[in-house]
């Protein structure tokens, strides 16, 4: 369904469309079920209930990847938004500030960054968001203007269907990763439905945020690392130049001396780099550096959703938990507080990758057959931790990599904690309505905050702690 939404979007007819998808998803699904673990054989004698219940989760995750569709190809179907009574939600698209800034920077405008240029106006039903982001993410939103033309309900679907192909080939590549041991292939599978039909990861895919596409295109690239290695390096590169905080795992990269990985990342960042500049010029980074940069770092850039009650309820990042304190009447608390957090945040993120990635290349070393696991909750906790480096983290989409971690990670979660993380980063959004009183929104949100700070600590904690020949314990899922 991603895809037939896609092709539409490229101008493919509705019969052309549909032929093209079941013909890739047919050919998809056949070569998935060649890869499957043989373990997998029987289970539906063995355990009925088990697949019976996988079956139900997947049924609603088709179900509702039909209605999204849906709302993608025509925007005027409003009873197919996730939250079809809210005007805000109905409305919010993050991919009209991506689209209007290579707008703008293809136009020659010297500042793409200024905040007059999207505020107070519309694409269609859409409100126009502002652009935070560094120029050579504008690689992404000029490729699809090139596939989708200046047609922005053209550009939403085909960028829905890059998204949800991307995350479900991420998903997939991620469970059928042969370096995984047989019991962590067979939970990534069964988790799978849960969470894609996860409130982060549907809304993500409704507000076009570009969060979902960079940890797919993360996670891919550690899949690619493995067998074809400039492959690895080019997702590496597009994904850090999108949007910075994939870079972390770059870092872990050098900490592990993965040397011809770091290589062929770094190459292919500065060619991406060098591609931008060449058709933009230089006015975008040079606006960036002195005029965006700074914004960013200070928490300026997003004065207008901090305006919002319930945009700094949804804040997951630590420079968020000032501007709470603050709305409850702390003393002491605000901007100038939220960036000293911010910035001890950030030192100590590195330092935990730092010690992570230099433990844990001792125990690999010497434990390489069961290397892999490990390797890819270290990255989904790296990439879960970076984001919320930023100051303004709305859990609408960046507790998405949060439940994907807890639900693959075998070996440190078990199947009853991956479901209460599923619980506590879903269940808010539906219990009080967006503008409901701060404070118990702010309460309601709590849990999942906590828990997208501590369950990806937790894991570098292990990762880097964990004797070399321990097997996994959290459950047989």
């Amino acid at each position: 369904m991603a895809l037939f939404v896609g092709l539409r979007g490229v101008g493919a007819e509705a019969w052309l469309a549909a032929v093209l998808a079941l013909a890739a998803g047919g050919a998809g699904a056949l070569a998935v079920v060649r890869r499957l673990p043989a373990d997998l054989d029987g289970l539906a004698r063995t355990h009925r209930w088990w697949c019976a219940a996988w079956l139900l989760v997947a049924l609603i995750a088709l179900g509702q990847t039909a209605r999204m569709s849906a709302f993608m190809l025509d925007p005027e179907q409003t009873q197919h938004s996730l939250f079809p009574d809210d005007p805000w939600y109905v409305a919010h698209c993050c991919l009209t500030a991506y689209s209007e800034a290579a707008r703008f920077a293809t136009e020659g405008n010297p500042n793409i960054f200024a905040p007059e240029l999207y505020l107070d106006r519309k694409l269609g039903p859409f409100q126009v968001d502002a652009y935070h982001y560094p120029p050579s993410f504008l690689l992404l939103p000029l490729t699809l203007r090139t596939l989708a033309g200046d047609d922005f309900v053209h550009q939403r679907m085909v960028w829905f269907g890059v998204s949800a192909l991307a995350l479900l080939v991420a998903i997939g590549a991620a469970a059928a990763a042969a370096a995984l041991e047989p019991r962590a292939r067979r939970r990534a599978i069964a988790v799978a439905p849960a969470v894609w039909i996860s409130l982060p990861v549907q809304l993500g895919f409704q507000m076009s945020n570009v969060q979902l596409l960079v940890i797919s295109i993360s996670v891919l690239s550690w899949a690619a690392f493995r067998r074809i290695r400039p492959l690895g390096g080019a997702l590496l590169a597009l994904a850090t130049v999108s949007k910075i905080f994939p870079g972390i795992l770059g870092l872990d990269l050098v900490l592990r001396r993965r040397w011809k990985d770091v290589a062929s990342t770094a190459a292919f960042a500065i060619l991406f780099c060098g591609a931008i500049y060449a058709v933009v010029g230089p006015a975008p980074f040079r606006a960036f550096l002195d005029f965006e940069l700074p914004r960013l770092s200070s928490g300026e850039a997003f004065t207008r959703p901090f305006s919002r009650s319930f945009a700094v309820a949804h804040n997951m990042s630590p420079f968020g938990v000032a501007l709470k304190l603050e709305k409850l009447g702390l003393p002491g608390m605000g901007m100038a507080t939220a960036k000293l957090i911010s910035l001890a945040y950030g030192v100590a993120l590195v330092g935990l990758a730092i010690w992570a990635a230099r433990r844990g290349a001792l125990s690999t070393a010497v434990a390489k057959g069961s290397s892999a696991t490990t390797e890819l909750s270290v990255w989904l906790a790296l990439l879960s931790l970076g984001t919320l480096a930023s100051p303004f983290a709305p859990a609408s989409y960046v507790l998405a990599s949060v439940v994907w971690l807890a639900a693959v990670d075998r070996e440190d979660f078990s199947p009853l904690f991956a479901a209460i993380v599923w619980l506590a980063t879903s269940a808010p959004f539906l219990l009080l309505p967006r503008e409901g009183e701060f404070v118990m929104r702010a309460a309601l949100f709590l849990p999942a905050q906590l828990l997208a700070l501590g369950v990806p600590t937790y894991v570098l904690w292990r990762a880097a702690t964990r004797p070399a020949g321990h097997r996994a314990t959290a459950g047989e899922i």
